[in-house]
């Protein structure tokens, strides 16, 4: 009798899990007060073209909302043979919504679309080619562009990466950090796995205005030490729409903030991933010393805080630093007593491959 080891029974597991699920995409866009944003996005996806005959469908997730996005959405469908639901969750938050999604999809590979998210007219085909012809890539995501409303600011172009807009990387290939959350895409089986396996979140997506973040690239991650593959394809494009109201210096300054509060809990992520030991391992891992690294950083860069007082801060990557490492340290200061316990369950979690 063949005898196998742990990573071949894993993948074997993975293996069957992706034969005897029902092949297909689930088009998956979360919403709130979308009645006027979703016609485009359906109308890109209704324009889609294939190679091959692909079985998908498209699920509207309405979270809470108070306008009229799910008839809207009925409304706009009229592509015969592919079916169009609405769901409704009650309980507010990308979170919640996008949870709802992976109960409710019927088919392997979930496509999570933005309802800003003007997807290319091969975007099912070239999802469907990448996540079946490697088993073992857990998430793919895409090139976004961004499409604007209004003239950009000037200093937009410096700064789109905070709004999933540009490269992932230099070529297609495997990454070793997070994806844009815009775009994602991810097997059902590989999230149920997760499931199964207690895996919990530490960090929120947004909810109604609040700028929380950093779910989508703590799935990255936890899908990375779970043990399968993250993956850049540069030709999966979209647009991503930038309303005015994103586009202001202060939106961006909160953003910044909420994505230094979550980097504390995603560096631990990422240095259980790089498999990191001894003084590496304590900058990102040990409680005391990662809070007096980050205080070094805050007072090598005191100096430039001060500098703001005398020069424009639009625009300026100063200011953004300093925005940056001041919330990062608050958080390290907020987190401090249950930080170890935190880094216990990531590190100890029976869905992490990596334990060290």
């Amino acid at each position: 009798m063949t005898n196998f080891e742990p990573s071949d029974v894993s993948q074997l597991h993975i293996f069957l899990r992706n034969t005897f699920m029902e092949r297909g995409i689930s088009i998956v866009i979360c919403c709130y007060n979308s009645e006027l944003r979703i016609p485009k996005v359906l109308t890109c996806l209704q324009n889609q073209k294939f190679k091959s005959q692909i079985n998908w469908e498209v699920l509207v997730v309405d979270n809470a909302s108070t306008d009229r996005t799910g008839a809207v959405a009925k409304q706009c469908w009229t592509l015969p043979g592919v079916e169009l639901r609405v769901v409704n969750e009650p309980n507010p938050g990308i979170s919640h919504a996008r949870r709802r999604g992976f109960e409710e999809a019927h088919f392997e590979i979930i496509s999570f679309v933005d309802d800003d998210n003007w997807v290319e007219e091969e975007w099912i085909q070239k999802v469907y080619d990448t996540m079946y012809s490697d088993m073992e890539i857990g998430i793919l995501g895409g090139y976004g562009t961004a499409a604007f409303e209004e003239t950009p600011p000037t200093w937009f172009s410096s700064f789109e990466r905070s709004y999933a807009v540009g490269p992932q990387g230099a070529n297609s290939g495997e990454r070793t950090t997070s994806l844009y959350g815009a775009g994602l895409n991810i097997r059902k089986s590989t999230w149920d796995k997760l499931q199964e396996n207690g895996f919990k979140f530490q960090l929120t997506g947004r909810k109604g205005k609040l700028l929380s973040s950093g779910e989508d690239s703590e799935l990255c991650l936890a899908v990375l030490l779970s043990g399968q593959k993250l993956f850049y394809r540069s030709d999966l494009t979209f647009y991503h729409f930038m309303p005015p109201g994103r586009l202001t210096w202060e939106y961006l300054m909160k953003l910044t903030g909420s994505f230094s509060r979550a980097e504390v809990i995603l560096e631990v992520y990422g240095s259980l991933a790089k498999g990191d030991s001894g003084l590496n391992a304590m900058k990102y891992q040990n409680r005391f010393f990662s809070l007096l690294r980050t205080a070094y950083d805050n007072i090598k860069f005191l100096p430039r805080h001060i500098s703001l007082i005398f020069i424009k801060k639009e625009g300026s990557e100063i200011h953004l630093k300093s925005v940056y490492l001041r919330n990062y340290l608050k958080e390290k200061i907020s987190l401090y007593r249950r930080f170890p316990f935190i880094v216990a369950e990531i590190r100890n979690g029976k869905w992490n491959k990596h334990k060290t």
